[in-house]
């Protein structure tokens, strides 16, 4: 302990070599990521019209928000049924229910998100202040910064992907005409559609969506995603020659050619 803490000095210029300024890069894209990520929100809406004009039109609409669990959303609830129809027997929920979860793809693209950040903030804070401890013969420090940027490489591969199917997941729930006709006994049975394209209730005039949401900020967030991946790949060369493995095989390649020459 004695000697980590004798060892501590105050060194900015390791914030200019290229692992130094592309950790700080990658601090701060990775809070762009998980922030614009768990910012995002956008809603779907639609109209239920009845066939007789002087019944009002039911109005449906519910907020897309981080975890993205849309099925945990609350359910629309009917006052009265709408445009007076006689749900079947055999409905399970007269209410519209809204489908599809997608939290586990946000929350593993998040937790990717803050775990890289607070791990550059460590490493940051080793590359200023403990320079001499990166830099020594053993090279204990950047072997176990090379491992671990590697399995965050990996992370920001697997949770952008996952982000980026989970996103358009929710761009195909967000559309209610992707799902609002095709259940008959739940979900959003008043607007269900027979196989002729004809409403099943036919006090039914129109379901017509409204809203299918706008997904600029969770684009962003992806495209962020898959910039931190390329960052923290890129960087695995710069802290390979910090390892002293690269060296080694050097040294080894140059041993060999000094054993096979005769002279």
């Amino acid at each position: 302990m004695e000697s980590i803490t004798s060892n501590r000095q105050l060194d900015m210029e390791a914030l200019k070599e290229p692992r130094g300024f592309l950790r700080c890069l990658q601090w701060f894209f990775a809070m762009l990521a998980f922030a614009t990520c768990c910012d995002f929100s956008t809603k779907l809406a639609f109209d239920i019209v009845c066939k007789d004009n002087s019944q009002a039109t039911t109005m449906v609409t519910t907020d897309i928000t981080y975890p993205f669990s849309i099925d945990h959303n609350p359910p629309f609830k009917f006052g009265s049924p709408p445009c007076g129809i006689k749900f079947g027997p055999k409905v399970k929920d007269q209410d519209i229910t809204f489908p599809g979860d997608f939290s586990s793809d946000a929350q593993f693209f998040v937790f990717t998100g803050v775990i890289t950040w607070l791990y550059c903030f460590a490493s940051i804070a080793v590359y200023v202040f403990y320079s001499s401890n990166y830099s020594d013969e053993q090279k204990n420090y950047p072997k176990v910064d090379f491992v671990i940027t590697a399995l965050l490489a990996f992370f920001w591969l697997a949770g952008s992907s996952a982000w980026a199917n989970g996103l358009n997941g929710i761009k195909q729930v967000s559309d209610p005409d992707n799902w609002i006709f095709t259940s008959q006994y739940e979900t959003a049975a008043a607007c269900f559609k027979t196989t002729n394209g004809t409403y099943v209730y036919t006090k039914i005039g129109e379901c017509h969506t409204t809203s299918r949401g706008h997904f600029g900020g969770a684009n962003v967030s992806v495209l962020f995603g898959f910039l931190n991946f390329f960052l923290w790949a890129s960087n695995l060369w710069f802290l390979y020659k910090e390892t002293g493995w690269s060296k080694a095989k050097q040294d080894q390649a140059n041993l060999g050619n000094v054993e096979t020459d005769p002279y």
